[in-house]
């Protein structure tokens, strides 16, 4: 549907027994259950090992009664977009259903509970070769050839994230769902509380097979609203043809996460990678991915007098489903580094602590998204937080707020020249950067929960009163 008549309300029952309604006035707060697959929090130890370690432990499990090392919050992605919509009060109430092999039952953690899925080693694997089959395609790495047992552990993974969620059934204003490993549960949460799917990857049409366009209409169809990242998805989706409400809400982060930090942290930052106080730093935070496309910010900054740091690990898949894309991306990146003759100006950090993560944007000079095609890209708002210059590919949906030469620079997706040729502009002007401050309040939390109170009030229509 093109056009959203938001004054619209229809007087819809949904059971003729049960007389399920949602009865929430309009921009008032929504109970809302989360769906992600990443959770928001992610276990070093087993269910059974920390059993062994605490003895009976209640689910949900309070988290204060765990120690600090049995866990860690998710660093960055939907997870901490969904944790920054709960400390923000976005919702009078959540819970949230993730993924988690081997994980406990459930968790309270100080606003929610989270419960997780667990998936047999069989199935898992299965699950993950679908969903990342769609995620490459999706991203220009190559078409996927469906195989029928595939599809079936994607399917089912999602029966069973749908009957998680639908134990909260009765005060339940809204399921939430989030992203591409989810799409089936709203055609089984049915007519039982308004579905919101927010697909976070990007929808360009013709970059797709005639199959999976198909398929991802048809799940988008069984959503009762779908939040899209950028113009350029929705007028994607808007081309096809489907059937469905759809909003556009650009992704988000907290600025008041990001802390600024004094010059002993950056000094400690520069003598833990080896750069000079004088070098010039662009700055990749992202994971270890082939679609992040770090390869070409290693061929480019040959031509570039500065450092290339590149920060992050590899994703949830890589670390905690058995797919280890992150590890074997790192080898291929270290050694073209090493064949172009830049690996002394090419540092790999790993995993980079928040305190850590901070002075790294201070010290940078550049934030660079080369991306050759991204939902977003996050980490361009959260270097704007620092007031620092960003380059972007074309391909990446936060292309669409730069500013050239206002707020940084957009180098056409792939090009390595144009890239070398950006970055030198941004580090010769890193004024340019100052410009993202106001930037950055279109991607801040606090317009996020004003844009999905709409979304959900526009989704509720139907079952409202």
């Amino acid at each position: 549907m093109n056009t959203i008549d938001t004054n619209l309300y229809i007087d819809l029952p949904l059971f003729q027994d049960k007389h399920k309604w949602i009865n929430v006035e309009k921009n008032s707060m929504f109970s809302v259950a989360i769906n992600t697959q990443t959770p928001p929090i992610r276990f070093t130890l087993t269910y059974r090992d920390l059993l062994e370690k605490y003895g009976y432990l209640e689910p949900p499990i309070d988290l204060g009664l765990l120690s600090n090392e049995d866990y860690h919050t998710s660093v960055g992605g939907v997870a901490k977009m969904m944790l920054s919509l709960i400390n923000a009060n976005a919702f009078s109430k959540s819970r949230w259903v993730s993924l988690g092999p081997g994980y406990p039952p459930s968790v309270k953690m100080t606003s929610t509970e989270v419960h997780f899925v667990d998936l047999e080693a069989k199935s898992l694997a299965n699950y993950t070769r679908f969903k990342e089959g769609l995620y490459n395609e999706v991203h220009g790495l190559g078409k996927y050839e469906l195989v029928g047992e595939e599809y079936i552990a994607y399917a089912n993974y999602n029966w069973l994230s749908a009957q998680k969620l639908l134990e909260f059934y009765k005060d339940t204003d809204i399921y939430f769902i989030n992203d591409f490993q989810q799409l089936l549960v709203g055609g089984i949460i049915g007519p039982s509380a308004p579905a919101v799917l927010w697909y976070h990857i990007p929808f360009v049409p013709e970059n797709l097979s005639k199959k999976l366009r198909e398929f991802l209409i048809k799940a988008f169809e069984s959503f009762d609203l779908v939040i899209l990242s950028t113009k350029r998805d929705l007028e994607g989706l808007v081309r096809t043809g489907a059937k469905v409400k759809v909003k556009q809400i650009y992704p988000f982060i907290d600025p008041s996460d990001y802390k600024t930090v004094g010059k002993k942290e950056i000094q400690y930052v520069e003598d833990k990678y080896g750069f000079k106080g004088d070098d010039k730093v662009v700055l990749v935070v992202a994971r270890m991915d082939p679609m992040k496309s770090q390869d070409l910010a290693i061929s480019a900054i040959k031509n570039v007098d500065a450092k290339l740091v590149l920060a992050g690990d590899g994703s949830f898949t890589s670390r905690t489903l058995g797919h280890d894309k992150g590890s074997m991306w790192v080898s291929r990146l270290k050694e073209l580094a090493r064949s172009l003759g830049v690996q002394n100006k090419v540092v790999f950090t790993g995993y980079v602590p928040d305190d850590e993560l901070f002075a790294l944007y201070q010290r940078a000079n550049v934030v660079l998204l080369p991306s050759r095609i991204e939902g977003f890209g996050l980490a361009v708002c959260e270097g704007w937080v620092y007031g620092k210059p960003a380059v972007v590919s074309s391909g990446t949906g936060v292309s669409e707020l730069i500013i050239e030469g206002g707020n940084g620079f957009v180098f056409k997706s792939g090009n390595v020249e144009e890239l070398a040729e950006k970055l030198k502009l941004a580090l010769k002007d890193e004024k340019v950067g100052s410009l993202g401050r106001e930037t950055v309040k279109k991607c801040s939390v606090n317009n996020a929960v004003n844009e999905l109170r709409e979304a959900f009030d526009l989704a509720s229509e139907e079952y409202k009163k």
